[in-house]
């Protein structure tokens, strides 16, 4: 007969908290992909700080201008979540976001939810999202109205 005690949801996951083996397999196997999402989300702020050589921000099916409200977060990236900013270096959010990361596909500290594009790469991603016809299969940001990237920029 199986088990009938009742499930804890309030306690850590057995794979997480202050027992949680340094030398977990699982935690290893996902260590390449989180470094490449966290090295794709730095990449993504330092490129956020230069928003006159970046001027445009797509997310999954919509272009913004680089100064658009909606992409606010790319500036957190990577840094820590507490509200005391400084208590943690980037390699400490690292390992924290790494057990989550591995045993539930959770992400909290980096989210590649934008790429953020200089004019030339805002007209490219424009190109492919443009049938043959001249239908879009994006649509630009209501809240900051970007012109569409000139095709020659």
């Amino acid at each position: 007969m199986p088990d009938q005690t009742e499930y804890d949801y309030f306690s850590p996951h057995p794979d997480e908290g202050p027992d949680h083996s340094p030398q977990c397999t699982q935690c290893a196997a996902a260590r390449p992909e989180l470094e490449k999402i966290k090295n794709f989300a730095l990449t993504q702020r330092e490129r956020f700080a230069d928003q006159h050589l970046h001027p445009y921000v797509a997310g999954k099916t919509s272009l913004h201008r680089s100064n658009c409200s909606t992409v606010e977060d790319l500036a957190r990236q990577g840094r820590p979540l507490s509200g005391e900013e400084g208590t943690e270096s980037e390699a400490d959010v690292f390992e924290a976001e790494l057990p989550e990361f591995a045993h539930a596909r959770l992400l909290t500290a980096y989210q590649p939810n934008f790429t953020v594009m200089t004019a030339r790469e805002a007209a490219e991603w424009v190109r492919a999202r443009t049938g043959p016809r001249g239908g879009t299969r994006y649509r630009l940001c209501k809240i900051c109205t970007p012109a569409p990237p000139a095709d020659g920029a």
